[in-house]
């Protein structure tokens, strides 16, 4: 008697709906009606000609430098190779944002927050204050509380205005920081929190506008 062939198995999916995506799309075109937005994601050609077809014009800086499937790190052009080479090993620090003050609408922080070094956090958000037009918003996410391992680490590609899927880093030297609500509501301190969601992994899902009164 033949055995039976064991069923292929099912691909996961790591797509979620997204709360914030949408309301960060409306408000950095109320900023801009062509609003340059600044992706600190691993590079994901994706989410370049997702962003270009609702009229953005968009700026990409890895960070920190993390290896996902076959990518390379972009330029602030968003100008890389998405097959080829791959950057391996643990992230490395980047050059600070050397752009000039007020440059963007909208920042797509996805994890990046999370993948530095928690001494470095304030700094990076400062940055990020900085680099805003006043009503231009942040796009963030942070894993689950301490002991929560399901959290999104990776790489994040745009599926559609409210949803998103996460490839998982091949690097096993990009830990994430665990922040409670309360040290997120603190990094966050100079702007207006408009939602801080908290999706089925655990995971935090923030938007946040630079204050205008800031």
């Amino acid at each position: 008697m033949n055995s039976p062939r064991p069923l292929p198995s099912a691909a996961v999916d790591t797509s979620f709906a997204s709360q914030c995506l949408a309301e960060f799309l409306a408000r950095v075109r109320r900023v801009d009606p062509h609003p340059a937005v600044l992706d600190l994601g691993i590079l994901c050609g994706a989410n370049i000609a997702f962003l270009g077809s609702k009229g953005c014009r968009v700026s990409v800086e890895s960070l920190p430098r993390a290896s996902v499937g076959p990518t390379a790190v972009a330029s602030k052009t968003g100008r890389g190779k998405e097959e080829g080479a791959v950057a391996a090993g643990p992230p490395t620090p980047l050059p600070p944002l050397s752009y000039p003050p007020e440059s963007f609408s909208g920042i797509l922080a996805w994890d990046a927050i999370a993948r530095i070094p928690p001494a470095e956090a304030a700094s990076l958000v400062e940055t990020m204050r900085r680099l805003l037009l006043n009503g231009g918003v942040v796009l963030a996410y942070f894993p689950g509380p301490p002991g929560n391992v399901s959290g999104s680490a990776g790489r994040y590609r745009i599926l559609g205005e409210e949803r998103l899927a996460v490839e998982p880093a091949q690097s096993k030297g990009v830990p994430q920081t665990s922040y409670q609500n309360r040290e997120i509501y603190s990094l966050f301190a100079r702007f207006d929190v408009v939602r801080l969601s908290h999706l089925k992994t655990g995971t935090r899902e923030v938007l946040v506008a630079r204050s205008r009164r800031s």
